[in-house]
């Protein structure tokens, strides 16, 4: 389409979900620069070019928290366009990863505060969460009632 912002950033984010349904989240460092500094948000990052989202959600995870996924499931993509002083429009793509207690006492967080487990409604209640990460999380903790899957 004519006149559509170009996609300025894509990002493959990882809502990581234990089978009793709590979501292990990140704080994002509390300092200048970084979009939503000191707010809690899932892990993930930058798909690099050539990269599929499946990979770089692979890649991530083993940067920020040396974990190796064993299942990387898509959820959804939101199109975020970013009202900043600098407009722009990012990509998300969501994607579930189950985990297990075993796998959170492993992991090593190389980025971010802390992180913590959240369940669904818990994390509704932050003043500082990432309105799309939430978004996310809600669609997938309500998926059968929303979509009946």
């Amino acid at each position: 389409m004519s006149g559509e912002k170009p996609i300025a950033r894509w990002c493959a984010a990882a809502l990581l979900v234990l089978p009793d349904g709590r979501y292990l989240m990140q704080l994002r460092d509390a300092k200048q620069g970084i979009l939503l500094p000191d707010h809690w948000a899932c892990f993930g990052g930058t798909v690099d070019d050539g990269e599929s989202g499946e990979a770089a959600m692979r890649r991530e995870l083993r940067e920020e928290l040396e974990f190796t996924a064993r299942a990387v499931a898509p959820l959804t993509e939101m199109l975020i366009d970013l009202p900043m002083a600098q407009p722009r429009r990012d990509r998300m793509s969501f994607f579930a990863v189950p985990i297990e207690e075993a796998d959170i006492a492993a992991m090593v967080q190389h980025e971010g505060a802390a992180m913590r487990l959240f369940r669904p409604e818990e994390l509704a209640k932050e003043p500082r969460v990432a309105p799309w990460d939430l978004a996310a999380v809600l669609m997938h903790a309500r998926r059968r009632q929303l979509f009946g899957a």
